[in-house]
């Protein structure tokens, strides 16, 4: 547990993945904003509410949401960016750092890498950029 509650913004399409991210998240003792299921909505809310950090779910290759993430990370330098993603589409991992995610994971990461990488970030810890399961 970390010493300070971090509040999240989780940006997801799909409703099991996000009553997952969000159970295991709010278990951790973290204060969850927001749920989006809509990805071209994550910018308005999330400037409203200035998360700590926004889990931003990439499914499929989308310049779109490359977009969000560079407009996230313009609009609230101060707010974290975690890009989740589904398999590695023509390089989405490296693409999501260069848009701006501070780090990026595999949505087949298990949860407890995922909530250490995430706690480690805020602690100070140093974790690789990009990591993806085999």
């Amino acid at each position: 547990m970390i010493s300070e509650p971090i509040s999240l913004v989780i940006v997801e399409s799909q409703p099991l993945m996000l009553a997952a991210l969000s159970t295991a998240f709010s278990a951790e003792g973290m204060i969850i904003l927001a749920e989006i299921t809509k990805h071209r909505d994550a910018l308005q809310i999330t400037q409203k509410l200035n998360p700590d950090l926004v889990l931003f779910s990439m499914g499929h290759p989308s310049l779109g949401d490359l977009e969000r993430i560079s407009a996230l990370r313009h609009k609230l330098p101060a707010t974290s960016i975690v890009a989740l993603i589904s398999g590695d589409f023509c390089g989405q991992f490296q693409a999501a750092l260069d848009h701006g995610a501070h780090l990026a994971l595999s949505k087949t990461t298990p949860r407890s890498e995922l909530l250490s990488a995430v706690q480690g970030m805020f602690q100070k810890k140093i974790y690789p950029a990009a990591v993806q399961a085999d």
